[in-house]
């Protein structure tokens, strides 16, 4: 074909490509889909959980899933709007006892919260000690101080809220520590998802000396950056200015988003290593760089923080863990799916990557599932810079997927290793995850992740469906964060100032 030969289609191409996109439906928050539309992205959420999820029924038994499913489906008995149909199927989540399987705010939503930001929640309110208090006020009412106890919200006792957006958050098994961090951490967005986007609440309150107060707020818009510089402060002429105390250098570049190192500023034998994700893809030449200055700076003890790290790839994990093991070690007993190829596949996200995981990751089992090929494999430890000193995981409730995989492997087979804090929100013993495709809904586009591999880890005992647990447990009271103590850090330096003695 001659170039004028290709015009042609091209621009039929080119047409029809913009009508298409100019007939896609838009979104309208108050578009409200039919019993039969509601019950239909139903029946295909429950037949995709039921015919692929592979830990469907590892906390679980059939009969109390069965069951669950059954008491949403009776509730889809009347037209909804897509965050009502969200609202109504999300507890049923929390039966199903697995971090990495939720449902989602279609595209369309997301899109629209975008464009609409909803008004900001005027308190920030935190959980803690079986109470709900103002942690931050962002209203003009000064005499809502921090550490006020709220008692009710529109009526509602706080309790009863709190435990309603528990429901909302799957965890791993029984535990309840990843619950807590995600509502606390974006307890305002909860509200507004359960009770919707009013403009004014009532709430009664209650300060320290057991004083009530009935008070009515309004939610605030968010408030817009300053964009001027502030002032410096000027030094006074007759005063020469302080110098400043020299901040210890630190070992490697770093990436403050991901992950920082640093010497310790109390002691020059400790290293802090904090990493925030696990989802970095140049993990293996920082932790190359870190442990070579770690072993040139002669470090003796070595802090790990995986607080509030959500996880990420497995294989930037297992990394890490070979400069604190010293001999080889498995990370995974079985990493085994149900089906690489399940029905309604024009529904599912991850096709590339599930149809090359089906033919060249995984091999098919006896019995048809389908097993990982890294299952079971032996990594080694690295041997040139592998670090001998004492370590000292820092955890909490939001440590979750592989960062709670690399404190229970660490845990376990490295005798000068130590977890401080909270239960990770991760089990101790695998999770199901690898691979979580997204399921779009036919007809409201919500959104359901379902993982592909159930994952086992080379961990003695039987799993009990819980977390990584510390071995110096610390609690938090309101007044250790209000002041932003870390209380697992100071532990920390006193177990290093002990081993001194």
């Amino acid at each position: 074909m001659t170039p004028t030969k290709y015009l042609q289609p091209l621009i039929i191409l080119m047409t029809t490509l913009f009508f298409l996109s100019a007939c896609s439906r838009k979104y309208v928050p108050d578009t409200k889909f039919s019993v039969e539309q509601i019950q239909q992205d139903f029946k295909l959420m429950r037949h995709a959980l039921e015919e692929s999820h592979p830990g469907l029924y590892r906390y679980t038994s059939p009969d109390s899933i069965r069951w669950i499913f059954n008491q949403v489906e009776a509730k889809l008995d009347h037209p909804m709007t897509e965050i009502e149909f969200r609202r109504t199927v999300n507890p049923l989540f929390s039966y199903i006892r697995c971090g990495h399987t939720d449902i989602y705010a279609s595209k369309g939503y997301v899109k629209y919260v975008k464009k609409n930001k909803p008004k900001e929640f005027p308190l920030g309110l935190y959980f803690v000690e079986n109470k709900l208090r103002i942690l931050q006020n962002r209203t003009d009412d000064s005499t809502l101080v921090a550490g006020t106890e709220v008692l009710t919200i529109d009526g509602l006792a706080a309790s009863d809220i709190h435990a309603q957006m528990r429901q909302l958050v799957p965890s791993d098994g029984y535990n309840q520590t990843f619950k807590t961090t995600v509502v606390n951490g974006n307890f305002g967005g909860f509200y507004r998802y359960l009770y919707g986007n009013k403009e004014t609440f009532e709430i009664v309150v209650q300060d320290s000396l057991g004083k009530k107060r009935n008070l009515t707020l309004s939610f605030n818009k968010p408030p817009k950056p300053s964009k001027k510089a502030p002032t410096p402060l000027k030094t006074p002429t007759n005063q020469a200015p302080k110098t400043p105390a020299p901040t210890p250098k630190l070992m490697v570049k770093t990436n403050a988003k991901l992950r920082t190192l640093k010497k310790s500023e109390k002691d020059s034998t400790v290293a802090i290593l904090d990493i925030n994700t696990f989802s970095d893809d140049r993990h293996r030449r920082f932790y190359r760089r870190a442990f070579k200055a770690i072993k040139a700076q002669n470090i003796k003890h070595l802090i790990i923080d995986v607080r509030a790290n959500g996880g990420g790839q497995s294989s930037a994990s297992i990394n890490l863990m070979s400069y604190l093991l010293d001999s080889d070690y498995v990370v995974y007993d079985s990493a085994t799916a149900i089906t690489l190829h399940p029905s309604y596949q024009h529904y599912y996200s991850h096709k590339l990557f599930r149809w090359s995981t089906r033919f060249f990751w995984s091999k098919k089992l006896p019995d048809g599932r389908r097993s990982s090929r890294s299952a079971k494999k032996i990594h080694s430890p690295n041997r040139h810079l592998e670090f001998k000193g004492n370590v000292y995981l820092l955890t909490n409730g939001g440590s979750f997927s592989a960062a709670a995989i690399f404190p229970s492997m660490v845990q376990q087979y490295n005798p000068k290793a130590v977890v401080i804090g909270r239960e990770t929100g991760g089990g101790r013993h695998g999770c199901n995850a690898f691979i979580s495709p997204y399921l779009t809904l036919p007809h409201t586009r919500a959104k359901v992740r379902i993982p592909v591999f159930k994952l086992a880890l080379h961990i003695p005992g039987p799993d009990i469906g819980h977390g990584v647990q510390p071995n110096y447990p610390i609690e938090y009271r309101f007044e250790d964060v209000q002041k932003a103590r870390d209380l697992d850090l100071q532990k920390a330096y006193e177990l290093i100032n002990t081993s001194k003695k």
